[in-house]
């Protein structure tokens, strides 16, 4: 079968990355994705789990998690014929890395503790073409499903297609966040709240994250941006809807499982009564 160029760039069409029928990102602000981080557990067809359950995307953690490459290759390729969108929550903006993930098939890019806009800048430089950025150009490769054609218009899909959000877990990141957001090839923030409330001296305390939650938002809304947020803290969730926030990413592999545990703890117990 020959697969052609419009297959490889529309696999993901109904997840986070909603792209129209030209291959480009049609990421709606204001629409609802949901999703869940993968931690640990390198299953390839987890990808096809989460997309059963209903999820828009996922992303994988390389910041904290312990993925080689042949994982990470095999998770995303899956991901992408699935049909589900898989970011990555990368561990910094490092060019080999993203140059890796990106020729994966990677969707989209985390960068986490973004502290300001040469932070991000970096990321847009390393994962998109030129004339946005300066990524390395290798076509037979998973990210076109290993069918290559026309490599200018290839370019130009890949970048509408591609995408780049910060995460902002820090008081620097806030105070930058019109710059952060602003930068063109950033498609949205995402707000990490555990590390921002160490950052800012609250942990255990809403009031503060509550409030850049609402900054972040109002920010994202300004410039016509996405936002979102990764939690499983149900005041942050209700908030960042509340202000318009549309990504959230809920818990992970490894609390499913634990809640999972526990509910047949549960049924067990009962039986006992």
């Amino acid at each position: 079968m020959n697969v052609s160029m419009d297959v490889s760039m529309n696999v993901s069409m109904n997840g986070l990355v909603r792209a129209n029928e030209e291959g480009e990102n049609d990421l709606k602000p204001n629409e609802t994705y949901t999703g869940t981080m993968l931690s640990e557990i390198p299953f390839p067809n987890m990808a096809v789990l989460f997309k059963s359950g209903g999820l828009d995307f996922f992303i994988v953690d390389t910041e904290h998690g312990g993925f080689d490459h042949a994982a990470l290759s095999g998770l995303i390729m899956t991901a992408r014929l699935a049909g589900i969108t898989v970011l990555v929550r990368l561990a910094d903006h490092a060019r080999s890395e993203i140059t890796r993930l990106m020729d994966m098939g990677a969707d989209g890019l985390l960068l986490p503790m973004t502290g300001g806009k040469e932070d991000i800048a970096a990321v847009v430089r390393h994962a998109k073409y030129a004339p946005v950025g300066r990524r390395g150009i290798s076509t037979t490769r998973g990210h076109t499903l290993y069918a290559p054609t026309g490599i200018r218009e290839y370019m130009r899909q890949a970048n509408e297609r591609t995408l780049v959000f910060a995460q902002i877990e820090s008081q620097a990141g806030l105070d930058a966040i019109d710059e952060i957001v602003g930068l063109d090839g950033v498609d949205g923030v995402i707000v990490g709240p555990n590390d921002l409330a160490c950052d800012l001296d609250c942990l255990g305390e809403a009031a503060p994250i509550l409030d850049a939650i609402a900054a972040v938002a109002a920010a994202v809304r300004r410039l016509g941006k996405a936002g979102g947020i990764i939690t499983s803290e149900p005041v942050f969730l209700r908030h960042a809807k509340a202000n318009g926030m549309g990504i959230y990413c809920i818990g992970s592999e490894l609390h499913m499982l634990k809640l999972a545990c526990r509910g047949i703890i549960q049924q067990v117990e009962e039986l006992q009564r």
